[in-house]
């Protein structure tokens, strides 16, 4: 393998592509990065930057993750296209969002597409109408192109995949989202996290449940991994999996020492606005932290209300 010998560097937390030195960057402004033998990250991209992950089997294609409009996944299907012919045989959702899930039209003919239960709840009907419909709101190109295409085999807790010489488990755990998965591909020593983690970015906490992240993460911590792929940014080691962690403790323990003080939502806000801005002033999305103290406000007044 490219990384024999190296992989001590990727637990120091230094990007995959680095060591293996196959990154192409593509005329569309997506970058494809290949971060094992036969496993690929494309990131980057026009809209929103969410990655997408294939892995090639001697059976066929593993997706997971399909981007946010059917433009953007064709832009995916080409890359897989450069290296193989074989079949698109699963695509996974690792939870609702569309900038995850508006692409699984281009991948509607594969075997399946695999997601939580939750997932599925979340884009049928009414809700994945307002979802569709909010970022429409957001001027992506290719969005107006985009029908919602809803999985079509879910599981509850758990589920094991045997696919071309590959193991991969799919595991629910609650954080992002209520329908959240990661994958673990055994052989590859590779978590490929979803939006339960984010590399250099400030993470959307619309839908998250803090408490529940935390913990999720602490079980990803557990799996014998060395490449964390995250929903968005780069891939690298563990330390980007610890980096997430450490962002959502610290967002609970400032907001939590502000609510002790008996300050309100606004207050709160204002208190620990600055304190995160100074503390991860090179993360994106700055605009983000209001929203993630409120939700952690919420969260934790519902507790101490119980």
């Amino acid at each position: 393998m490219a990384v024999k010998g190296l992989r001590w560097l990727v637990g120091m937390g230094l990007f995959v592509s680095f060591l293996t030195g196959s990154v192409i960057c593509n005329a569309e402004g997506t970058k494809t990065i290949e971060v094992w033998k036969n496993l690929f990250a494309v990131v980057n991209g026009d809209g929103i930057d969410s990655t997408t992950t294939f892995l090639i089997t001697r059976d066929g294609v593993v997706v997971v993750d399909t981007r946010v409009t059917p433009l953007e996944a064709g832009k995916v299907l080409a890359e897989i296209r450069k290296r193989t012919q074989l079949p698109i045989l699963y695509t996974i959702n690792t939870h609702y969002h569309g900038d995850h899930t508006f692409g699984n039209q281009v991948f509607e003919d594969s075997g399946a597409i695999i997601a939580h239960e939750n997932v599925k709840k979340s884009l049928t009907g009414a809700s994945g109408k307002a979802h569709l419909d909010f970022f429409k709101t957001m001027n992506i190109p290719g969005m107006d192109e985009t029908v919602i295409t809803l999985p079509n085999m879910v599981f509850k807790e758990e589920m094991e995949m045997y696919v071309g010489g590959y193991h991969l488990k799919l595991i629910h755990a609650r954080g992002h989202t209520d329908g959240d998965l990661f994958v673990y591909i055994k052989e590859l020593k590779t978590l490929i996290t979803g939006d339960l983690v984010s590399n250099g970015k400030v993470p959307y906490m619309g839908d998250a449940y803090v408490e529940e992240w935390i913990a999720s993460l602490d079980v990803l911590s557990d799996f014998d991994a060395e490449i964390y792929i995250p929903g968005h940014g780069e891939p690298g080691g563990k330390p980007v999996l610890i980096a997430m962690k450490h962002y959502l403790i610290n967002l609970k323990e400032m907001v939590r020492n502000q609510m002790e003080k008996g300050l309100s939502l606004k207050e709160t806000q204002d208190a620990v606005r600055p304190l995160l801005q100074a503390k991860y002033k090179n993360l994106k999305k700055q605009e983000w932290l209001d929203a993630n103290i409120e939700r952690a406000y919420l969260e934790f007044s519902m507790k101490k209300d119980r």
